[in-house]
């Protein structure tokens, strides 16, 4: 009877879906909205990979770099299937779907399902829809070696009762608010360090 339930694992493995998923955002600051969404999808064992898109536009005074400097201050780029990538489009469904039409023929995603990674947060889940139905629409734009679909969706963490949002963070920046910057971050990160980073 336990090889039997051994067999039945190794069958559930070897035919349960595989991930990729794109997370693609401005990400100016990241939050811990965002920290607890990529490490979710890091965590997740169906999941083969993470790509962080992070777009170029500036937003009231924040940058890329140091959006990406932020990214590592929350040690994302330690977790070890997350690849923070640089993207030229400032939009992220663009980059997203760019990305899925040209970048997802690498040999290394064969057989992976790509997806908009999202939480149940106030419809962000729609964009996992959207590239699942502009790829029935139009499936001779992606590499035949992916399938492209809608991974897990992240329930999304409640932290005080606080909209947590970029937007809110910046408020939060601008009026040196350090307690609700202090919610509005990852727990160990120092309120110090991260402001440091955008001075």
């Amino acid at each position: 009877m336990v090889f039997n339930q051994h067999i039945k694992l190794l069958l559930e493995a070897l035919t349960s879906k595989k991930y990729l998923v794109l997370i693609p955002g401005g990400f100016k600051p990241p939050t811990v909205g965002h920290f607890d969404l990529i490490k979710s999808y890091s965590d997740n064992p169906q999941v083969q990979g993470v790509i962080v898109l992070v777009g170029p536009k500036e937003r009231e005074g924040v940058n890329r770099e140091q959006s990406l400097a932020i990214l590592k201050l929350y040690g994302i780029d330690k977790l070890p299937k997350v690849s923070l990538q640089k993207t030229p489009i400032d939009n992220p469904m663009q980059a997203a779907f760019e990305f899925a039409m040209n970048d997802a023929s690498n040999p290394r995603y064969n057989g992976l399902t790509v997806g908009i990674g999202a939480s149940d947060k106030g419809g962000d889940d729609e964009r996992a829809h959207r590239l699942v139905k502009y790829y029935k629409a139009h499936p001779e734009k992606f590499p035949s070696n992916i399938i492209v679909g809608i991974p897990p969706i992240i329930h999304a963490s409640q932290f005080a009762n606080v909209n947590i949002s970029a937007t809110v963070l910046r408020n939060a920046i601008r009026t040196k608010d350090k307690p609700l910057i202090r919610e509005l971050i990852p727990a160990g990160v120092s309120v110090e360090d991260f402001l440091e980073i955008l001075n």
